[in-house]
């Protein structure tokens, strides 16, 4: 039942981010008009200007974020449960739970957090090309979207690292253990 959920959640997901690429509409045009009795072809549209150095530096940042937010979050719900002691003793279990947006997915489960994760960068990657696209201070708006999700993910991902301190103070403080905490 619980895998059902997810599979229909990460479903929901990648139509939300294929609609996304659906919205452009559709132009009808003419291919051949009559000016003065002589029959013209249109001049094909001229090609989009290429992204600017600054928007694929972002594009790059973000997804920089996503791989390192990503990675720290494998690492940290696959972190071991059982905490002993230096001599081999039984301390506590401990279960480390996705507490992001994506939690709501799977708790525990890594891969549901990582996939949802990505397709929403994905999906805010696709955005901010429409928004480029649009031109003028749009392009600044693209821009800083990109940033600012990166910056989000680098959060993350810090406190993903400094997650394997607080699992250790919390061991500690709920046993009164102040040696060493070996994990299994």
């Amino acid at each position: 039942m619980y895998l059902t959920i997810v599979r229909a959640c990460i479903g929901v997901l990648l139509v939300v981010v294929g609609l996304v690429n659906l919205s452009q509409s559709a132009n009808s045009q003419t291919l051949f008009s009559l000016e003065n009795g002589i029959m013209r072809i249109p001049k094909p549209e001229q090609a989009q200007k290429k992204p600017s150095f600054v928007f694929r530096a972002s594009e790059f940042y973000l997804a920089g974020g996503t791989a390192f937010d990503m990675t720290t979050t494998v690492r940290g719900l696959d972190h071991p449960t059982t905490a002993l002691r230096s001599d081999g003793a039984f301390l506590s279990h401990y279960y480390v739970v996705e507490k992001g947006w994506a939690g709501f997915l799977g708790r525990r489960d890594a891969f549901t957090a990582v996939s949802a994760n990505v397709l929403l960068n994905v999906g805010i990657d696709r955005f901010s090309h429409r928004l480029y696209a649009r031109g003028g201070r749009w392009r600044a708006i693209a821009i800083g979207t990109n940033v600012l999700k990166g910056t989000f993910n680098a959060l993350a991902a810090g406190s993903n690292i400094r997650s394997d301190e607080r699992i250790n103070k919390q061991v500690r403080l709920a046993t009164g253990y102040k040696g060493q905490i070996l994990w299994r």
